[in-house]
Protein backbone atom coordinates (compact mmCIF):
# COMPACT_ATOMS: atom_id res chain seq x y z
CA UNK A 1 0.00 0.00 0.00
CA UNK A 2 1.12 3.43 -0.67
CA UNK A 3 1.62 5.71 2.55
CA UNK A 4 -1.16 8.13 1.40
CA UNK A 5 -3.77 5.21 1.09
CA UNK A 6 -2.83 4.39 5.09
CA UNK A 7 -3.29 8.09 5.70
CA UNK A 8 -6.63 7.71 4.14
CA UNK A 9 -7.37 4.78 6.38
CA UNK A 10 -5.71 7.21 9.83
CA UNK A 11 -8.08 9.97 8.90
CA UNK A 12 -11.18 7.25 8.77
CA UNK A 13 -10.25 5.73 12.21
CA UNK A 14 -9.42 9.59 13.91
CA UNK A 15 -13.26 10.74 12.55
CA UNK A 16 -14.58 7.67 14.19
CA UNK A 17 -12.57 8.44 17.67
CA UNK A 18 -10.57 5.27 17.57
CA UNK A 19 -7.09 5.26 19.59
CA UNK A 20 -3.70 5.26 18.06
CA UNK A 21 -2.89 1.82 19.20
CA UNK A 22 -6.39 0.36 18.30
CA UNK A 23 -5.95 2.24 14.61
CA UNK A 24 -2.51 0.41 14.37
CA UNK A 25 -3.93 -2.83 15.18
CA UNK A 26 -6.72 -2.29 12.92
CA UNK A 27 -4.72 -1.61 9.56
CA UNK A 28 -2.06 -4.26 10.35
CA UNK A 29 -4.77 -6.45 11.34
CA UNK A 30 -6.00 -6.40 7.21
CA UNK A 31 -2.75 -5.19 5.69
CA UNK A 32 -0.04 -6.69 6.92
CA UNK A 33 1.71 -6.52 10.59
CA UNK A 34 4.55 -4.02 9.23
CA UNK A 35 2.02 -1.74 7.50
CA UNK A 36 2.06 0.90 10.34
CA UNK A 37 3.03 1.78 13.65
CA UNK A 38 1.61 3.25 16.63
CA UNK A 39 4.17 6.00 16.28
CA UNK A 40 2.93 6.49 13.19
CA UNK A 41 -0.26 6.71 13.73
CA UNK A 42 0.19 9.60 16.44
CA UNK A 43 2.16 11.82 14.73
CA UNK A 44 -0.32 11.39 11.72
CA UNK A 45 -3.49 12.01 14.67
CA UNK A 46 -1.86 15.15 16.21
CA UNK A 47 -1.57 16.87 12.35
CA UNK A 48 -5.41 16.31 12.34
CA UNK A 49 -5.93 17.48 15.78
CA UNK A 50 -4.06 21.14 14.83
CA UNK A 51 -6.92 20.99 11.20
CA UNK A 52 -3.83 19.39 8.99
CA UNK A 53 -5.93 17.13 7.23
CA UNK A 54 -3.73 17.08 3.99
CA UNK A 55 -2.90 13.37 3.43
CA UNK A 56 0.02 14.03 0.96
CA UNK A 57 3.89 13.62 1.42
CA UNK A 58 5.63 16.56 3.10
CA UNK A 59 8.16 17.80 0.55
CA UNK A 60 11.79 16.75 0.85
CA UNK A 61 15.04 19.18 0.74
CA UNK A 62 15.48 22.30 1.82
CA UNK A 63 11.78 23.92 2.55
CA UNK A 64 11.03 26.96 0.44
CA UNK A 65 8.75 28.43 3.29
CA UNK A 66 11.00 29.83 5.60
CA UNK A 67 10.15 30.83 8.90
CA UNK A 68 9.97 34.17 10.99
CA UNK A 69 12.11 34.98 13.23
CA UNK A 70 10.35 37.40 15.04
CA UNK A 71 7.33 35.61 14.70
CA UNK A 72 8.91 31.95 15.68
CA UNK A 73 10.12 33.72 19.04
CA UNK A 74 6.18 35.31 19.71
CA UNK A 75 4.82 32.14 19.26
CA UNK A 76 7.81 30.23 21.87
CA UNK A 77 6.99 32.92 24.68
CA UNK A 78 3.41 32.67 24.14
CA UNK A 79 3.47 28.79 25.02
CA UNK A 80 7.05 27.80 25.80
CA UNK A 81 5.65 23.90 26.41
CA UNK A 82 5.08 23.08 23.19
CA UNK A 83 7.26 20.45 20.85
CA UNK A 84 8.85 21.18 18.00
CA UNK A 85 6.78 19.38 15.78
CA UNK A 86 3.83 21.15 17.04
CA UNK A 87 5.54 24.50 16.06
CA UNK A 88 6.58 23.08 13.08
CA UNK A 89 2.80 22.36 12.42
CA UNK A 90 1.69 25.96 12.79
CA UNK A 91 4.69 27.07 10.34
CA UNK A 92 3.77 24.47 7.79
CA UNK A 93 7.41 23.26 7.90
CA UNK A 94 9.56 20.38 8.84
CA UNK A 95 10.48 20.39 12.13
CA UNK A 96 14.16 20.48 11.23
CA UNK A 97 13.27 23.89 9.62
CA UNK A 98 12.00 24.85 13.21
CA UNK A 99 14.97 23.37 15.60
CA UNK A 100 17.29 25.47 12.85
CA UNK A 101 15.14 28.83 13.70
CA UNK A 102 15.05 27.62 17.31
CA UNK A 103 18.38 27.83 16.76
CA UNK A 104 19.28 30.97 15.37
CA UNK A 105 16.93 32.99 17.60
CA UNK A 106 18.53 31.06 20.89
CA UNK A 107 15.62 28.72 22.10
CA UNK A 108 17.22 25.76 24.13
CA UNK A 109 14.47 23.24 25.56
CA UNK A 110 15.29 22.47 29.49
CA UNK A 111 13.39 20.27 31.83
CA UNK A 112 11.79 22.26 34.70
CA UNK A 113 13.73 22.13 38.22
CA UNK A 114 12.17 20.07 40.92
CA UNK A 115 11.26 22.40 43.64
CA UNK A 116 10.46 20.81 47.12
CA UNK A 117 7.19 23.47 47.18
CA UNK A 118 5.43 25.45 44.96
CA UNK A 119 5.25 28.93 47.13
CA UNK A 120 1.88 30.43 47.19
CA UNK A 121 1.99 34.18 46.65
CA UNK A 122 1.37 34.90 50.48
CA UNK A 123 4.64 32.54 51.13
CA UNK A 124 6.18 34.41 48.62
CA UNK A 125 5.65 37.69 50.28
CA UNK A 126 6.99 36.35 53.59
CA UNK A 127 10.06 35.14 51.97
CA UNK A 128 10.91 38.62 50.38
CA UNK A 129 10.34 40.34 53.41
CA UNK A 130 12.20 37.57 55.47
CA UNK A 131 15.46 38.16 53.26
CA UNK A 132 14.78 41.56 53.36
CA UNK A 133 14.90 41.71 57.17
CA UNK A 134 18.01 39.28 56.99
CA UNK A 135 20.00 41.57 54.65
CA UNK A 136 19.29 44.45 56.00
CA UNK A 137 20.80 43.77 59.72
CA UNK A 138 23.52 41.86 57.98
CA UNK A 139 24.32 45.78 56.37
CA UNK A 140 24.20 46.92 59.83
CA UNK A 141 25.86 44.72 61.93
CA UNK A 142 27.13 41.42 60.90
CA UNK A 143 26.48 38.23 62.49
CA UNK A 144 27.81 35.60 60.57
CA UNK A 145 30.22 34.78 62.71
CA UNK A 146 27.19 33.94 65.08
CA UNK A 147 25.27 31.73 63.37
CA UNK A 148 24.67 28.08 64.81
CA UNK A 149 22.90 25.82 62.10
CA UNK A 150 21.46 22.14 61.99
CA UNK A 151 19.76 19.84 59.96
CA UNK A 152 19.35 16.01 59.90
CA UNK A 153 20.09 13.91 57.04
CA UNK A 154 19.64 10.17 55.64
CA UNK A 155 23.05 8.50 55.05
CA UNK A 156 22.71 5.35 52.03
CA UNK A 157 24.68 2.54 52.62
CA UNK A 158 25.15 2.82 48.35
CA UNK A 159 26.15 5.55 46.92
CA UNK A 160 27.06 4.27 43.87
CA UNK A 161 25.44 6.15 40.98
CA UNK A 162 24.91 5.40 37.16
CA UNK A 163 28.16 6.17 35.01
CA UNK A 164 29.16 7.16 31.32
CA UNK A 165 32.36 5.82 29.97
CA UNK A 166 34.13 5.69 26.57
CA UNK A 167 33.59 2.15 24.50
CA UNK A 168 34.04 1.35 20.83
CA UNK A 169 31.07 1.64 18.32
CA UNK A 170 29.87 -1.27 18.66
CA UNK A 171 30.91 -2.46 21.92
CA UNK A 172 27.12 -2.96 24.04
CA UNK A 173 27.11 -0.62 27.08
CA UNK A 174 28.04 -2.12 30.74
CA UNK A 175 25.38 -3.24 32.90
CA UNK A 176 24.54 -1.57 36.41
CA UNK A 177 21.78 -2.72 38.75
CA UNK A 178 19.08 -0.32 39.94
CA UNK A 179 19.15 0.91 43.55
CA UNK A 180 17.05 -0.91 46.26
CA UNK A 181 14.26 1.86 46.78
CA UNK A 182 14.25 0.73 50.08
CA UNK A 183 17.70 0.53 50.68
CA UNK A 184 19.75 0.59 54.28
CA UNK A 185 20.29 4.28 55.68
CA UNK A 186 21.14 6.16 58.91
CA UNK A 187 20.24 9.62 59.65
CA UNK A 188 23.00 12.39 61.18
CA UNK A 189 21.84 15.09 62.98
CA UNK A 190 24.61 18.24 62.54
CA UNK A 191 25.07 21.43 63.93
CA UNK A 192 27.87 23.83 63.07
CA UNK A 193 29.09 27.09 63.13
CA UNK A 194 31.94 29.43 60.68
CA UNK A 195 34.65 27.36 63.19
CA UNK A 196 33.42 24.29 62.64
CA UNK A 197 31.48 21.06 63.76
CA UNK A 198 29.80 21.50 67.29
CA UNK A 199 28.26 18.19 67.58
CA UNK A 200 26.91 16.04 65.66
CA UNK A 201 24.42 12.74 66.63
CA UNK A 202 23.48 9.41 64.52
CA UNK A 203 19.81 8.62 65.49
CA UNK A 204 18.80 4.54 66.25
CA UNK A 205 17.77 2.30 63.71
CA UNK A 206 13.88 3.04 63.49
CA UNK A 207 14.24 6.53 65.29
CA UNK A 208 12.95 9.54 64.14
CA UNK A 209 13.43 13.20 64.88
CA UNK A 210 10.41 14.43 67.45
CA UNK A 211 10.43 17.89 69.64
CA UNK A 212 11.92 15.99 72.76
CA UNK A 213 14.44 14.60 70.56
CA UNK A 214 15.53 17.72 69.17
CA UNK A 215 15.35 19.38 72.46
CA UNK A 216 17.80 16.82 73.59
CA UNK A 217 20.47 17.48 70.99
CA UNK A 218 19.97 21.88 71.74
CA UNK A 219 20.59 20.84 75.24
CA UNK A 220 24.41 19.20 74.12
CA UNK A 221 24.95 21.51 71.73
CA UNK A 222 24.69 24.16 73.79
CA UNK A 223 27.23 22.19 75.99
CA UNK A 224 29.82 21.34 73.53
CA UNK A 225 29.43 25.38 72.29
CA UNK A 226 30.62 26.42 76.02
CA UNK A 227 32.99 24.24 75.49
CA UNK A 228 34.51 24.60 71.58
CA UNK A 229 33.40 28.57 71.61
CA UNK A 230 33.34 30.05 74.82
CA UNK A 231 34.09 33.81 73.23
CA UNK A 232 30.95 32.80 71.24
CA UNK A 233 28.71 31.94 74.81
CA UNK A 234 29.56 34.28 77.08
CA UNK A 235 30.26 37.75 74.82
CA UNK A 236 28.60 37.48 70.83
CA UNK A 237 25.62 35.26 71.61
CA UNK A 238 24.79 32.65 69.03
CA UNK A 239 22.19 33.03 67.19
CA UNK A 240 20.66 29.52 65.73
CA UNK A 241 19.65 29.50 61.93
CA UNK A 242 17.34 26.28 61.28
CA UNK A 243 14.10 25.20 59.23
CA UNK A 244 10.57 25.24 59.49
CA UNK A 245 9.52 21.40 60.39
CA UNK A 246 7.96 20.22 63.19
CA UNK A 247 10.69 19.63 65.72
CA UNK A 248 11.84 22.74 65.22
CA UNK A 249 9.19 24.95 65.48
CA UNK A 250 6.78 22.95 68.63
CA UNK A 251 5.74 24.46 71.63
CA UNK A 252 8.02 22.47 73.67
CA UNK A 253 11.25 23.69 71.59
CA UNK A 254 10.14 26.77 71.76
CA UNK A 255 10.13 26.74 75.60
CA UNK A 256 13.48 25.36 75.37
CA UNK A 257 14.76 27.73 73.18
CA UNK A 258 13.89 30.44 75.34
CA UNK A 259 15.43 28.39 78.60
CA UNK A 260 18.62 28.21 76.54
CA UNK A 261 18.52 32.21 75.86
CA UNK A 262 18.80 31.17 72.29
CA UNK A 263 17.95 33.92 69.97
CA UNK A 264 16.45 32.02 66.52
CA UNK A 265 16.60 33.77 62.45
CA UNK A 266 14.15 34.19 60.40
CA UNK A 267 14.13 31.22 57.88
CA UNK A 268 11.57 31.52 55.21
CA UNK A 269 8.80 28.47 54.24
CA UNK A 270 10.16 25.53 51.91
CA UNK A 271 13.41 27.20 51.29
CA UNK A 272 16.52 24.84 51.97
CA UNK A 273 18.24 27.30 48.89
CA UNK A 274 18.38 29.60 51.92
CA UNK A 275 19.71 26.80 54.60
CA UNK A 276 23.74 26.28 54.75
CA UNK A 277 23.31 22.71 55.77
CA UNK A 278 21.09 21.78 52.87
CA UNK A 279 22.89 23.79 49.90
CA UNK A 280 26.28 23.77 50.98
CA UNK A 281 27.52 21.32 53.75
CA UNK A 282 24.69 17.86 52.69
CA UNK A 283 25.60 18.88 49.35
CA UNK A 284 29.64 18.09 49.98
CA UNK A 285 28.93 14.88 52.17
CA UNK A 286 26.91 13.41 48.73
CA UNK A 287 30.11 14.61 46.68
CA UNK A 288 32.34 13.34 49.41
CA UNK A 289 30.60 9.41 49.60
CA UNK A 290 29.90 8.81 45.45
CA UNK A 291 30.67 5.65 44.35
CA UNK A 292 31.64 4.22 47.75
CA UNK A 293 29.32 1.40 49.31
CA UNK A 294 29.13 1.07 53.48
CA UNK A 295 28.35 -2.42 54.97
CA UNK A 296 27.16 -1.40 58.10
CA UNK A 297 26.13 2.01 60.67
CA UNK A 298 30.38 1.78 62.00
CA UNK A 299 31.15 1.99 58.44
CA UNK A 300 28.94 4.83 57.41
CA UNK A 301 29.56 6.79 60.61
CA UNK A 302 33.44 6.68 59.98
CA UNK A 303 32.83 7.98 56.10
CA UNK A 304 31.27 10.85 58.05
CA UNK A 305 33.90 11.36 60.57
CA UNK A 306 36.70 11.46 57.64
CA UNK A 307 34.17 13.98 55.80
CA UNK A 308 34.90 16.41 58.55
CA UNK A 309 38.41 15.49 59.41
CA UNK A 310 39.57 16.23 55.84
CA UNK A 311 37.56 19.30 55.69
CA UNK A 312 40.13 22.65 55.90
CA UNK A 313 38.97 25.22 58.55
CA UNK A 314 37.91 27.68 55.73
CA UNK A 315 35.27 25.35 54.38
CA UNK A 316 32.90 26.16 57.20
CA UNK A 317 33.02 29.80 57.10
CA UNK A 318 32.85 29.41 53.07
CA UNK A 319 29.24 27.88 53.28
CA UNK A 320 28.39 30.48 55.91
CA UNK A 321 29.34 33.55 54.12
CA UNK A 322 27.47 32.83 50.97
CA UNK A 323 23.95 33.33 53.11
CA UNK A 324 23.98 37.24 52.00
CA UNK A 325 24.96 36.47 48.33
CA UNK A 326 21.77 33.89 48.41
CA UNK A 327 19.52 36.36 50.53
CA UNK A 328 20.17 38.99 47.65
CA UNK A 329 19.41 36.70 44.75
CA UNK A 330 16.16 35.34 46.58
CA UNK A 331 15.17 39.59 47.09
CA UNK A 332 15.82 39.54 43.45
CA UNK A 333 13.76 36.81 42.17
CA UNK A 334 10.90 37.42 44.28
CA UNK A 335 10.43 40.93 43.59
CA UNK A 336 10.56 40.12 40.11
CA UNK A 337 7.96 37.29 40.47
CA UNK A 338 5.55 40.58 42.75
CA UNK A 339 5.82 43.06 39.42
CA UNK A 340 5.10 39.99 37.41
CA UNK A 341 1.85 39.00 39.34
CA UNK A 342 1.07 42.98 39.51
CA UNK A 343 0.86 43.24 36.35
CA UNK A 344 -1.16 40.46 35.18
CA UNK A 345 -4.19 41.27 37.57
CA UNK A 346 -3.65 45.18 35.95
CA UNK A 347 -3.99 43.26 32.75
CA UNK A 348 -6.33 41.11 33.72
CA UNK A 349 -8.69 43.80 35.42
CA UNK A 350 -8.38 45.98 32.53
CA UNK A 351 -9.61 43.06 29.94
CA UNK A 352 -12.73 42.53 32.76
CA UNK A 353 -13.22 46.33 32.29
CA UNK A 354 -13.08 46.21 28.91
CA UNK A 355 -15.59 43.21 28.68
CA UNK A 356 -18.53 44.97 30.65
CA UNK A 357 -17.93 48.26 28.94
CA UNK A 358 -18.64 45.88 25.69
CA UNK A 359 -21.81 44.37 26.99
CA UNK A 360 -23.32 47.20 28.83
CA UNK A 361 -23.09 49.04 25.01
CA UNK A 362 -24.59 45.43 23.52
CA UNK A 363 -27.16 45.71 26.17
CA UNK A 364 -28.38 49.58 25.22
CA UNK A 365 -28.43 48.49 21.31
CA UNK A 366 -30.86 45.71 22.40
Amino acid sequence: MQNSEIRVLMKYEFHRGTTTAQTARNINDVFGTEVTSQQTVSRCFMKFRYGNFDLTNEPRGRPETQVDNDHLKTVVEANPRQSAFEFSLIFSVTKKTILTHLGEIGEVKNLDKWVPHELSDIQEERCLEDCVSLLCRYNNDPFLNRIVTCDEKWILYDNTRRSSQWLDQDEPPKHCAKKNLHQKKLIVSVWWSNAGVIHHSFMKPGESITADVYCRHLTEMMRQLTVKQPRLVNRSAPLLLHDNARPHTAQVTLAKLQELELETLRHPLYSPNLAPTDYYFFQNVDNFLVGRTLNSDEAVKAAFHEFIDSRPAAFYSRGINELPVKWQKCIVIMARRKRTRIEENRESNENRRAAEQEYGREKKTL
